[in-house]
């Protein structure tokens, strides 16, 4: 990556930076919503902060398009309204009674659907999606009446009239509002100017009681002009249906709408689920129990039908969880009214109701294999032959499912899940000496994942380009290919595709829906069998393929034209390359009268062969052999880049009108501490490049045989003879360099990113989103199998892309076509970067995870369900399970056989006795006159037999060690056992001693013959079970789970109190960072609430006091410090937090220079409100930056909004000082923001975009 490095300064932190890394891969909300416009069959996918939208394409997948991200608060309801809306059983289309309102614009290009979403912050959003003004969202904030208590805060409920005549939102009790909307008309208006007012009044109301439901009954036909609101309310013991009504004609007296209340009887006092149904204004309220449908005529005479019990084994209903209302034709919703009920182990049914509102039909679906208890819908996508179903739930993976008639669901698409997360673990990726001199060797991230169904996974958290497997197939005997290269000639043609290795070449041809595989067509292409050096395909359809000794052309539509054209037989080629968009040949030659550069263009006429012109003229000797090129073809200029064996890039200039070509300074590659015998062979180049501010930006990339990648900046700023600006080639600018690995980088061009392999790793090079052309950023392409959701290839040799674009998406999709692990997959290519996980199941629900540097494996215990007594199936025994895993193993962990361990058919694993849990693992080295032994400690809580108040605790030491006959397989043996009187809660390493605590008391295990001697009963004790300890020096860090930090000193074998944390939370987690020199030790502590804060001064007694600190919006269950070091700061030191629901955020120790340059644009950016739109003035201006400057906290998150925009929208701010909106940013402010920048960057010039490229590299995730 580019960018400014910092100034190298001391590391004693004063801030602290969180960013997140990970949203939470839980999705509260499905929701069919065209947000865009009515031509794109938009989803969008809703979770605790963030809101995707997905685009449903015909060929029955979901295709990432956007996402928002910058809420203040999390989402708490959501749903849609239709501003063109139409009744299920309406006559009458939406788009037809719109037209007579306005006809200035095209309803088609504005989107029909608004989201309307309430936040945990007491506000209410409208949102829609607008290429128009600084977009892409369009949003209105609503904030709600705060004078209600916690309990009585809104948003609990909210719900949407089926006419979109108004909203609904209450709290959890006592208080709802009604808030009509403007006509759908105005509402189109309004989008049609980018903009959004949509409220017209408001009306808030009160009832006594808990609010259980709150839905919107439809009218009875058209004519019926009420608007009807029903509440479930459950008040001192009983439950009533409480329905309010409004008549269109007396919309003036808002205030009074007319109210019915009717009690629920007593097997209805508690629903799980209220139904709004299209016909007779009535409801379905679903009990687990029984079903009952209510009409506002006979409210106290339901008409009640029995409950659904969807598997025939169980002796249960279950619990219904979600429901949902498919598209149907005009000639079915004028009869019937259909539900699709979701049950929350995944049973599916459809019910059909008629026109009087009875049930007529009800069918079972089967069962989705997952669990639903979030998000369910049915999305339309024209599939005549069935529906497809939306799920997800808040454990395990959702899907979108296809439900053709007469059959039984079908996956299609998986949405990983890896929530909730109890335990984390960070490993180096390769060697255990990640640091800043080995920038690319990144952290792995591995969490335990657990499943409502009990089977979970260790799952590997990624984040870079994902490339899923569609196809795979075997090549034969071309087993070791070393070139590929593709082509396509439409989204209904073909794709051909050219496999070479070093004695033979093989032309493969298939279609981009892949449905008649893949053709070989090496018997009628006439190539030949040499390898091929070079091959694309020029505009008029013409392949064109060169080898050491000819130009081959072949024409798929017409063999007859196929031609070779031989090079001079007394040369030979060692370079070459095929421009197929300029028709443009270039190779070079050795001979004996010298090394020569050609410049070939490719001859068409109609019906005769393809050819080439005349290359004598355009020839260019050579004082170097080069080993690679690469050709730029910019308009009426050329560029030609030739890589050699010293490490030297040749530059040319053609002129593309007169063939002519010059030669400017040749480039050697610059590599400071360059270590002895390392190579500067330049093995591939390619070049990106993008145009910005009426200027084509450019980098030239050189992949070293030593695994290095070397960028250049091409500066293309040329000044003519007269002194005026133009275009044409000045230099080569070189950037550092990147050391990736150890073997050759072979690096692929496609405009404005390019992808290479280095080794067994895939790498993307590419600028940012906006098309900034001052950066550069790496980011890791993941290839992934959702059939083996633990693949990744071991053996990676050669690659390339072709973009097909469907009629029916604006996006291209890419296809990535790679040899891997002997075969060819087919991959569809993401565009973004994103989260890719990589997943490990296991037998069982985990609990913890730690790593063995020493056994190089991961450690996981996990526990097992099993029912004791069949009579009783509810009664279920839990048992603790120890397994060893590769963390990079491509199988599942396969459950440990305990009868075939004892007869030694498999090794030996710790196990724990029924109702044991273990509590916590520790992976010890202890060392004893100067040899080191390992041993794993694992503590456990046993539940003794009816005393469930009364737990015991064990105490394991296990040995371990790979066997020798079979280095891939762990052996252990138990070593120690000791149990005690309470539960084993944490356990740390202190010399050649473990220090346990058992209940609220220390404890000391050590051998016989230990060094260190402990007192028999230990002074101190806790005040609360430990969640977290570590032993540093004679320095004791405990973090409990009532009481924070508490710190300890070990004094003559003695464990005494030394200082504690005043302020009583929580504890979840923390972890300890030494301090060298004058730097202090700092600990990082997480507590409940999402507070997590840093102390220093440990040495000294008393209170601590901790700073900085940091409210996040999730709690930390686990802090854990990183291997890998940010280079863009001072610090060495990078820490993750996880958070239960699968988030991850990255925490950053700050200098005082960094934090006054990231709290000055931190600042800035709290009063922008394109930057922070949903904070309010007084939120801005007043809490925001005062917490900012009292906590010492830099919310990454909302400097990554200003970094995804480019540096012309800090320039508009930073002149916009004085002015209303920025009236406390001065000119001294700004000078002050200059000279920060200049502090930290070492820069004079440019400051803002010196300062963003630098934000840039800070806040680029590399996992």
């Amino acid at each position: 990556m580019s960018g400014n490095q910092p100034v190298t300064r001391s590391t004693r932190m004063t801030g602290l930076l969180t960013q997140p890394l990970i949203p939470s891969p839980v999705i509260n909300w499905i929701l069919p919503a065209r947000l865009r416009n009515k031509t794109h069959n938009d989803v969008v996918f809703i979770g605790e902060r963030r809101i995707q939208i997905k685009e449903a394409l015909p060929s029955g997948h979901l295709q990432d398009v956007v996402e928002k991200s910058d809420l203040e608060g999390s989402l708490i309801g959501a749903k849609v309204i239709n501003v063109s809306t139409q009744l299920p059983w309406g006559t009458e289309a939406p788009s037809s009674l719109l037209a007579h309102s306005y006809n200035s614009y095209d309803t088609d290009h504005l989107p029909p659907h608004i989201l309307f979403l309430a936040t945990d912050s007491n506000e209410l959003l409208f949102i829609y999606y607008s290429e128009m003004g600084g977009g892409p969202f369009v949003s209105y904030n609503r904030p709600l009446p705060r004078d209600v208590n916690i309990a009585d805060k809104y948003g609990k409920h909210i719900a949407v009239d089926p006419k979109s005549r108004a909203v609904a939102v209450s709290a959890s009790r006592n208080f709802f509002g009604v808030l009509w909307l403007k006509s759908p008309s105005e509402l189109q208006r309004q989008m049609a100017q980018g903009k959004l007012s949509p409220l017209e009044s408001e009306t808030f109301l009160q009832v006594d009681g808990d609010i259980l439901f709150m839905e919107f009954l439809y009218p009875k036909d058209n004519h019926d002009k009420r608007t009807i609101l029903l509440l479930i309310v459950h008040n001192l013991g009983t439950t009533r249906s409480m329905v309010f009504e409004w008549d269109e004609a007396s919309m003036l007296n808002r205030m009074s709408p007319k109210l019915t209340s009717t009690p629920l009887p007593r097997q209805d006092q508690l629903p799980s689920m209220v139904i709004p149904l299209a016909k007779e204004s009535s409801y379905l309220l679903i009990t687990t129990n029984s079903m009952a449908m209510y009409t506002p005529n006979c409210l106290s005479r339901p008409m009640r039908y029995p409950s659904i019990i969807p598997d025939a084994e169980s002796s249960e209903a279950g619990l219904w969880t979600r429901w949902a209302r498919p598209s149907r034709n005009w000639m079915y919703s004028q009869r019937y009214d259909g539900i699709f009920l979701c049950q929350e182990k995944g049973w599916i049914y459809y019910l059909e109701f008629g026109n009087d509102g009875e049930l007529e039909t009800q069918t079972s679906l089967g069962q989705l294999h997952c669990d639903v208890d979030t998000a369910f819908d049915i999305l339309d996508m024209g599939h005549e032959g069935g529906d497809f179903i939306i799920a997800a739930g808040s454990q395990g993976d959702g899907g979108l499912f296809v439900q053709e008639a007469r059959d039984h669901p079908r996956c299609v698409q998986r949405f990983l899940n890896w929530a909730p997360v109890p335990d984390a673990v960070i490993i180096p990726s390769n060697s255990p000496a990640v640091s800043k001199e080995n920038p690319y060797d990144y952290d792995r991230l591995f969490v335990g994942s657990t499943s409502a169904s009990g089977n979970g996974a260790i799952t590997e958290l990624r984040y870079g380009i994902e490339a899923q497997v569609g196809i795979s197939a075997s090549l034969g005997e071309l087993s070791s290919i070393r070139s590929m290269w593709a082509v396509s000639f439409g989204a209904k043609d073909s794709i051909y595709l050219l496999a070479s290795d070093p004695l033979s070449s093989l032309l493969l041809r298939t279609t981009p829906d892949m449905r008649d595989g893949i053709t070989a067509l090496e018997d009628d292409s006439g190539l030949g069998i040499q390898q091929t050096l070079a091959m694309d395909c020029t505009p008029s359809g013409i392949i064109v393929r060169v080898t050491e000794r000819a130009v081959h052309f072949f024409v798929p539509t017409d063999f007859t034209l196929n031609n070779c054209v031989q090079h001079d037989p007394l040369a030979f080629v060692t370079a070459a390359i095929v421009d197929g968009p300029s028709s443009t040949v270039i190779i070079t030659t050795r001979s004996k009268e010298g090394i020569f550069l050609h410049l070939l263009r490719i001859v068409t006429t109609e019906g005769s062969p393809p050819s080439l012109s005349d290359h004598e003229a355009l020839s260019y000797p050579l004082q170097k052999e080069p080993i690679c090129m690469s050709y730029q073809n910019w308009g009426g200029i050329g560029f030609i880049f030739l890589g050699t064996s010293d490490g030297t890039v040749l530059s040319f200039e053609v002129c593309n009108e007169t063939g002519g070509i010059t030669q400017h300074a040749d480039t050697l590659i610059d590599i400071v501490d360059n270590p002895e015998g390392m190579s500067k062979t330049i093995e591939s180049l390619a070049v990106i490049h993008t145009s910005s501010d009426d200027k084509i930006h450019a980098f030239l990339f050189c992949g070293l045989r030593s695994g290095t990648l070397v960028p250049f900046e091409i500066d293309t700023d040329v000044v003519d003879s007269h002194g005026n600006p133009g275009f044409g080639f000045k230099c080569l600018k070189q950037r550092a360099p990147h050391d990736l690995g150890q073997t050759s980088i072979n690096l692929k061009s496609y405009d404005k990113f390019a992808l290479f392999t280095c080794g067994d790793d895939f790498w993307r090079v590419s600028y940012a989103p906006d098309g900034n052309g001052f950066d550069y950023f790496l980011s890791r392409v993941w290839i992934t199998d959702q059939n083996c959701p633990a693949y990744f290839p071991t053996r990676l040799s050669s690659f390339d892309i072709v973009e097909v674009r469907e009629y029916w998406s604006e996006v291209p999709t890419t296809y990535l076509f790679c040899f891997a692990d002997g075969q060819l997959l087919v991959c569809s290519l993401e565009q973004e970067a994103k989260v890719v996980p990589r997943r490990i199941d296991i037998p069982g629900n985990p609990s913890k995870l730690t790593y063995s540097n020493h056994l190089r494996s991961l450690i996981v215990t996990y526990s097992v369900a099993q029912i004791g007594n069949q009579e009783r199936p509810l009664d279920l025994a839990r048992t603790a399970c120890v397994e060893f895993v590769d963390p990079d193993t491509q199988s599942p962990v396969v459950p440990n056989d305990m009868d075939m361990a004892h007869r030694g058919l498999l090794p030996w694993r710790p196990r724990g006795v029924p109702g044991e849990k273990i509590t916590c693992i520790f992976d010890w080295m202890p060392q004893r006159e100067g040899n080191a032994y390992h041993l794993i400690a694992i503590g456990t809580s046993i539940s003794l037999p009816h005393k469930p108040n009364n737990r015991k605790g064990r105490l394991m030491l296990i040995q371990a060690s790979r066997d020798a006959n079979y280095p891939e397989q762990i052996t252990c043996i138990d070593k120690h056992t000791q149990l005690f009187d309470h539960p084993v809660y944490a356990m740390a390493a202190c010399d050649d001693s473990l220090i346990i605590v058992s209940g609220k008391k220390f404890f000391t295990v050590s051998s016989r013959n230990s060094q260190t001697k402990w007192v028999r009963n230990i002074t101190a004790t806790l005040p609360s079970p430990a969640v977290a300890m570590t032993v540093q020096g004679s320095m004791i860090y405990v973090t409990t789970s009532r009481h924070s930090l508490l710190v300890y000193k070990i004094m003559d074998g003695d464990i005494l109190m030394h200082s504690f944390d005043p302020v009583a939370r929580d504890g979840l987690s923390h972890t300890l960072v030494r301090g060298y020199g004058i730097d202090p030790d700092v600990i990082f502590v997480s507590t409940r609430g999402g507070a997590t804060r840093a102390f220093t001064n440990l040495d000294q007694p008393g209170d601590l006091v901790p700073c900085p600190r940091a409210d996040l919006p999730v709690s930390l269950i686990k802090l854990t410090r990183g291997i890998k070091s940010p280079d863009s700061l001072t610090t060495t030191n990078t820490f993750y937090g996880f958070g239960i629901n699968g988030s991850v955020y990255r925490l950053l120790p700050l200098d005082a220079k960094e934090w006054h340059l990231l709290r000055l644009i931190l600042n800035i950016c709290l009063r922008d409100e394109v930057i922070c739109p949903s904070l309010s003035r007084r939120h801005r201006y007043l809490d925001a930056i005062s917490q900012v400057e009292n906590n010492m906290h830099i919310d990454g998150n909302i400097l990554g909004r200003l970094a995804s925009r480019n540096s012309k929208h800090l320039d508009e701010i930073l002149m916009a000082c004085n002015r209303s909106q920025f009236k406390d940013l001065t000119p001294e402010t700004v000078h002050m923001f200059f000279g920060a920048v200049e502090d930290v960057l070492g820069v004079r010039a440019n400051h803002t975009q010196a300062l963003f490229s630098w934000l840039r590299k800070l806040l680029h995730i590399e996992i």
